[in-house]
């Protein structure tokens, strides 16, 4: 029961949190501070879902997945809010257009991602209406590159001090 707790790995996913929450509250919001929170959200959970991965080389393919899910939610949502604003018949009909986009681009099982995506910056449009849709999509998309690329970073900084310590811990040779 005690080999299961890896309280490296729980110290990690707490030091990611603390990272993207910081880089979605304080350097996002000034962009556009009703959001921030949001931008908090996806960096955080960007984080937590690369580190869901028992290493680099595994996590490496879930935020590739991610930038990739939340680039093109953030592209369809982007031209949905050029031409029309917020209602909720014209979010079903871009969510089932960005479904079928996932589909043909066969990431349709991992790029769900891309519809959490847009769905976010639907909802902040609504309740921000004035804030320029290339914002909104391009605040989104770096908050959650950011979480990916702090997730892969905390990542990093984990296996080496994992391997650092397992090495420590042998006996010297011969």
């Amino acid at each position: 029961m005690a080999g299961r707790i890896q309280p490296v790995n729980a110290a990690a996913t707490c030091i990611g949190v603390l990272l993207a929450y910081l880089v979605g509250t304080y350097v996002t919001g000034p962009f556009h501070a009703a959001s921030h929170w949001m931008g908090a959200m996806l960096a955080c959970t960007s984080v937590v879902v690369v580190l869901q991965k028992p290493g680099l080389r595994q996590s490496l393919p879930v935020g590739w997945m991610r930038v990739l899910g939340t680039f093109i939610g953030a592209l369809i949502a982007f031209c949905y809010l050029s031409i029309w604003h917020f209602s909720v018949a014209g979010m079903l009909v871009t969510i089932f257009l960005l479904e079928i986009v996932s589909m043909l681009l066969g990431i349709y099982v991992n790029g769900h991602i891309a519809t959490i995506t847009l769905i976010v910056i639907l909802l902040i449009s609504q309740e921000n209406p004035r804030l320029p849709p290339a914002i909104n999509c391009l605040l989104r998309f770096l908050e959650s590159v950011v979480g990916v690329g702090i997730g892969l970073g905390v990542m990093w900084v984990s296996e080496r001090w994992q391997r650092l310590h397992r090495q420590s811990q042998q006996p010297p040779a011969g």
